[in-house]
């Protein structure tokens, strides 16, 4: 089959190489040219399955060494890379220095990872992308950069892409075409697929930029009277988040001392009017509302001008059809609160892939429309559950208290995924992890859960004062997650720091569906050992 796929970001790359490893006969569209900078990224374990699983089904050994920081180091040590031990959280109020206690008051830390060596990263999506394009070139895709797309029409036996590259017209015919542009919306816009923004109640925008010269976070806070009680890793090791008033703050450390930093902000009144600012100014104008941060990044220097995002949500009606489909940022974002982007792109990649396996038998017209059609199907699902998930976290957000026992729906049903893929076999239905719902998405127990939490937050919310405590509302979050919670979450007596631990792994065997013994003897697969 010969595919067209639009946007050469890392999903785009990285499905055009595994079609041509399968032999259909591939056409990578790119507008622009690399290397270019990107917004920095998180991977999860969930993204290492997804890489793994992708290198050994396809062999492409490049991308298991992707998928942890040991192995990045030790095999491209030139692709600059970030090491991400966890997600780090921080809790402010404005004006007012940073404030933690030996309870740890206004901080949580929760391990990814037991060691550094099969870590996740932050993704410089500059140096990634580009990696990955040059790999799709030297195996063989045809890459045509610097193209200008302008139209698709429908051909007897898929689409006729057009456009024009370097001043020459440009027509392709294809049989298939996949949109990797992300907020680009290639397809969207030329299909006038309709928008369902309306159904997402969440609204925000961004100003963000990469930095130079910011100061260790811990260090200026300490100076400022802050407790850190030892954690389970180093806290700036991280996807550090800081939760303000406003919104919430992101910062993302690379080893070769850049900092990936970001201001999401809730839509309101004080938004409609730093929209209208230059991004610079509004980005110092937040760091100036909290006293640590300003001083944090007294020194910082952006490595390029500071942009903005005037609303971060996209969600569109349908993600495939006839002989097209969308990858999932092209089809819908929510937030980049938990760091759920590289993973839910890379199932996306597993699952195009399978579609079209195996390469010399080609399906149908109508085989073709069905299997898309429940691609579809399946993203607007998850779609559905992450807008969910996220729109309480940001309810939650306000208050330190409300919103840590309400990530812990998160950290359960992201750790109960990742230790169930990494030591069960799939659903012999389904015949593949990558068909699962992400994050729960098709687990009762799971959707369920948020479900109810938002109920309770809602109502713990409008009682004000005189309602339930917060202390009661993660008595409830922990009474909800109890049937997914393998790693020991939501427990008081942690002080809000989780590392990796395998004695609740083993204690929750049963929730796996595992015997402990049968943990003790795949600790090489915990680890992304094949």
């Amino acid at each position: 089959m010969r595919v067209g796929i639009v946007g050469s970001g890392f999903a785009g790359s990285i499905l055009a190489r595994v079609l041509n490893r399968m032999g259909h006969t591939v056409t990578l569209f790119e507008r622009g040219s690399h290397p270019r900078f990107a917004i920095g990224e998180s991977s999860t374990p969930l993204a290492a399955l997804s890489l793994e699983r992708l290198a050994e089904r396809y062999h492409l050994p490049d991308l298991h060494s992707l998928a942890a920081y040991g192995r990045w180091i030790d095999q491209f040590p030139s692709v600059r890379r970030g090491l991400k031990r966890g997600f780090t959280f921080y809790g402010h109020r404005s004006g007012t220095a940073y404030l933690n206690d030996d309870a740890n008051a206004s901080r949580l830390l929760v391990a990814a990872s037991p060691n550094d060596a099969v870590a996740d990263t932050h993704w410089l999506r500059e140096d990634v992308d580009h990696f990955l394009v040059q790999r799709a070139v030297t195996e063989g895709v045809e890459y045509l950069d610097r193209s200008d797309l302008t139209n698709i029409e429908r051909t007897p036996k898929g689409w006729r892409v057009i456009g024009s590259r370097q001043g020459k017209s440009l027509g392709l015919d294809v049989e298939l075409v996949v949109d990797a542009s992300g907020a680009s919306n290639f397809l969207a816009k030329l299909f006038a697929i309709p928008s369902h923004l309306s159904n997402i109640g969440l609204q925000t925008g961004l100003v963000y930029g990469h930095f130079e010269a910011v100061a260790a976070f811990q260090d200026v806070a300490q100076a400022q009277a802050a407790a850190f009680p030892p954690g389970p890793y180093p806290d700036d090791r991280a996807a550090v988040h800081h939760m303000l008033e406003e919104g919430w703050m992101y910062q993302l450390p690379f080893d070769h001392g850049v900092v990936s930093a970001g201001f999401v902000v809730e839509y309101g009144d004080r938004w409609s009017e730093l929209n209208r600012q230059p991004p610079e100014e509004v980005f110092r104008w937040l760091l100036n509302r909290y006293p640590t941060l300003r001083e944090q990044f007294a020194d910082a220097r952006p490595t390029q001008p500071v942009a903005m995002i005037g609303r971060l949500q996209r969600r569109l009606a349908a993600a495939a059809g006839r002989r097209w489909a969308l990858l999932p940022h092209a089809f819908a974002f929510t937030s980049p609160l938990f760091s759920t982007g590289i993973a839910w792109s890379l199932l996306g990649v597993e699952r195009l892939a399978r579609l079209l396996e195996p390469a010399g038998v080609s399906p149908t017209e109508a085989a073709l429309e069905v299997q898309l059609l429940r691609y579809g199907e399946m993203l607007s699902e998850e779609a559905r559950h992450l807008e969910q998930l996220l729109e309480g976290a940001y309810t939650a957000r306000a208050d330190f208290d409300l919103f840590v026992a309400y990530s812990y729906l998160y950290f359960v049903a992201v750790s109960h995924a990742e230790a169930s893929q990494r030591l069960r076999p799939p659903p012999p239905e389904l015949g593949s992890w990558s068909l699962v719902g992400f994050l729960g998405a098709s687990d009762p127990v799971v959707r369920g859960a948020v479900a109810q939490a938002k109920e309770m937050l809602h109502a713990v919310r409008m009682s004000g004062p005189t309602g339930e405590s917060p202390g009661g509302f993660l008595n409830a979050i922990r009474d909800l997650v109890r049937a997914r919670n393998v790693a020991g979450l939501a427990d008081p007596a942690r002080n809000r720091m989780y590392p990796v631990d395998l004695e609740a792994l083993v204690e929750g065997a049963g929730l796996l569906g595992v015997t402990p013994a049968q943990i003790q003897d795949n600790l090489p697969r915990l680890r992304g050992i094949t």
